[in-house]
C-alpha cells in the first residue's frame, strides 16, 4: 500500500511579528513593507485585525498583493458574529464579512471562527446556526475553516460531529481552562495555535515543548495531512520561537 504524499507544513505568527526597524531589513525589502518582509521568512500569516473591525475590500487586496507567490493568509472572524452576547447574532455579517475577503483571492488559506470561553455546549444551537451559515456562504469551501473553543464542555463527541459536520477543524490551543493539544482523527488539516505559556501572550517556549510539538506535527504531515502553526505569544518571543518551531519540523 503507497504512502499518503506528505502534507504541507506552514507556520508563521498571530499578527506580523518581525523584528527591528526596516532600516534594518536586507536592502531589498527596505523600501517594502513589513508584511513583504514577513513574507519572506514564513508562508502564513493569521490576521486577527479582522476580529476587532471589517476592512475594507482594498485592504484584503492590498494583503495579498504585498506578499509572496505561495503564501496563505488566515484571517480571524469579526467578533460580530462570534462575541456578540449570548450569540445573538445579525448573520447577514457573516457573508458582508466572507465578500470582502473574497479579494484575498488565491492567497487564502483558513478562516479562524474563535468563540469565547462563555460560549459553552449550552450554545450548540447558537454556535450550529452560525457554523452552517459560514459553510451556506462558502459552499466551495475555498477557506479551510478552524474552529477554536474556549470551554472545554465541548470536547464530546457531540462538539466534534458539528465541526466534522461542515468540514471544520478543531484549533489545538494551550489557553489554560481550555487547552487541546492532541490533534483529532477526523481533521483533514490541522491547526496548532499557542498563546504564550501561560496563556497571556507572553513568555518563551521551552525547547522541549516545541520539540515535542514538532514530533506531532510531522507525524500529521507524514499522514497526508497540512498542518498550519501560529504562534500567538506576540508580547513574548512569537518571532523567535516561530522560526525555532520551523527548523525542528522541516529538519
Amino acid at each position: 500500500m503507497n504512502s499518503p504524499e506528505r502534507g504541507t507544513f506552514r507556520i508563521g505568527t498571530s499578527g506580523i511579528v518581525v523584528p527591528g526597524t526596516k532600516e534594518s531589513f536586507p536592502p531589498e525589502f527596505q523600501q517594502s513593507s513589513r508584511l513583504s518582509y514577513y513574507s519572506s521568512l514564513f508562508n502564513t500569516l493569521e490576521i486577527n485585525s479582522t476580529f476587532h473591525k471589517l476592512p475594507m475590500t482594498s485592504t484584503f487586496e492590498r494583503w495579498a498583493a504585498e506578499v509572496s507567490q505561495n503564501f496563505q493568509l488566515t484571517i480571524k472572524l469579526w467578533k460580530e458574529i462570534t462575541h456578540i452576547k449570548k450569540l445573538k447574532v445579525d448573520l447577514e455579517n457573516i457573508p458582508l464579512f466572507l465578500k470582502a475577503a473574497e479579494r484575498i483571492g488565491d492567497k487564502k488559506g483558513c478562516l479562524l471562527i474563535q468563540f469565547p470561553g462563555s460560549i459553552t455546549l449550552e450554545f450548540y444551537n447558537e454556535v450550529e446556526q452560525i457554523l452552517l451559515k459560514v459553510q451556506e456562504v462558502d459552499s466551495d469551501n475555498v477557506w479551510r475553516k478552524a474552529v477554536e473553543l474556549r470551554s472545554e464542555t465541548w470536547y464530546v463527541g457531540e462538539g466534534y460531529e458539528l465541526l466534522k459536520s461542515i468540514d471544520a477543524s478543531l484549533v489545538l490551543h494551550d489557553m489554560p481552562k481550555s487547552k487541546v493539544l492532541q490533534p483529532l482523527v477526523s481533521d483533514k488539516f490541522i491547526y496548532f495555535r499557542f498563546h504564550g505559556p501561560t496563556g497571556n501572550y507572553r513568555g518563551s517556549y521551552s525547547v522541549e515543548f516545541l520539540q515535542e510539538q514538532a514530533e506531532k506535527m510531522r507525524a500529521c504531515l507524514e499522514q497526508g495531512k497540512d498542518v498550519y502553526a501560529y504562534l500567538n505569544n506576540t508580547m513574548g518571543t512569537a518571532f523567535d520561537d516561530a522560526m525555532s518551531l520551523k527548523a525542528m519540523v522541516e529538519k
